[in-house]
């Protein structure tokens, strides 16, 4: 996957469970090579890795806060096979007053499968200021294409995660994709970020603990994110799951541009649903952006009369 590709899919997967409004303009370092792999040593065993190696995922990196042990081996062991819940995203750069901050509402549906999850967004409301306005924008991914849908511009982008026959989680916390937070293992969350129990503050929200983790020098979610706070349900029929996110997002220099934060609430927990949520029909006369794996992106626009023309990718800002 192109690191651009790369950078939009971990911006809308920030919602922790889902995904998050895909923004668009900067981008993060490609992927790096991976290492070259240990040679033999003599007598048929394995060398040991290089001193620079990556620490492995079942050995914790430093001693480890027992009550924040608890919190996270909670968080790895809470089972999640379908999630419904109201959502609220709210983003804020720096340089703005908090009266500037944009605030997104919708509901969300989150199912859980082998190797990677299905989810739907769909942002009805947007508010800014003193002014609220409805709106239709849905962000979806049924296994393996994202979907990016923008009713106000009659718009739709189209980005292939993973092929059908890909055993691997693109998810996956060390795939510098925002990680999923249901499934993952503490000691990778460990190895990927330094973690640290946050005291509790007025406006947490109820019976949570808060978890602040801070990416590792050196790991791709590093580029993408300086920060990430999670308040994690303590008890009751919630516990061990995100009920707020927050996130300190870089720009493509490194710096700190935006705090992001999401809020859940009104949430069933594996209650069920259909499985046509994760559909989503686009109109024909919407510009339609298709990007494949491994393939330049194609556009297609109907044209009243016409039929469908693939055109060339249209310039980013």
């Amino acid at each position: 996957m192109s690191a651009y590709r790369a950078w939009r899919i971990g911006s809308v997967i920030i919602l922790g469970i889902a995904g998050i409004v895909a923004a668009r303009g900067q981008g993060v370092p490609p992927d790096p090579a991976p290492p070259p792999a240990a040679p033999a040593a003599p007598g048929g065993t394995e060398a040991r890795p290089a001193a620079d190696a990556a620490p492995a995922a079942s050995t914790p990196v430093e001693p480890i806060d027992p009550r924040l042990d608890e919190i996270l081996t909670r968080l790895e062991q809470r089972e999640v096979s379908d999630l419904r819940a109201g959502v609220a995203w709210r983003m804020q750069y720096v340089v703005d007053l908090p009266e500037d901050a944009t605030t997104k509402r919708g509901r969300l549906w989150y199912q859980q499968g082998k190797p990677t999850a299905r989810f739907m967004i769909h942002f009805s409301e947007s508010i800014q200021g003193d002014r609220r306005e409805k709106t239709d924008e849905r962000h979806g991914f049924d296994g393996e294409w994202y979907t990016d849908y923008q009713a106000r511009s009659k718009s739709a982008i189209r980005t292939q995660v993973r092929r059908p026959d890909d055993p691997d989680n693109p998810f996956d916390i060390a795939r510098g994709l925002f990680p999923l937070p249901f499934g993952q293992k503490k000691a990778d969350i460990l190895r990927e970020f330094q973690a640290r129990l946050v005291p509790p503050a007025a406006g947490d929200p109820p019976d949570t603990d808060r978890v602040e983790l801070t990416p590792r020098e050196g790991t791709r979610i590093g580029t993408i994110y300086g920060k990430m706070d999670f308040w994690i349900a303590r008890a009751g029929r919630l516990e061990g799951l995100p009920i707020r996110v927050k996130v300190a997002k870089k720009d493509g220099t490194g710096q700190i541009n935006s705090h992001i934060t999401i809020t859940f609430d009104d949430v069933a927990l594996n209650a069920g649903f259909p499985g046509d949520v994760f559909k989503m029909d686009i109109p024909k006369d919407f510009q339609v952006t298709v990007e494949p794996l491994d393939a330049p992106p194609q556009v297609h626009v109907t044209i009243p009369g016409k039929k469908p023309e693939p055109g060339a990718q249209p310039a980013r800002p």
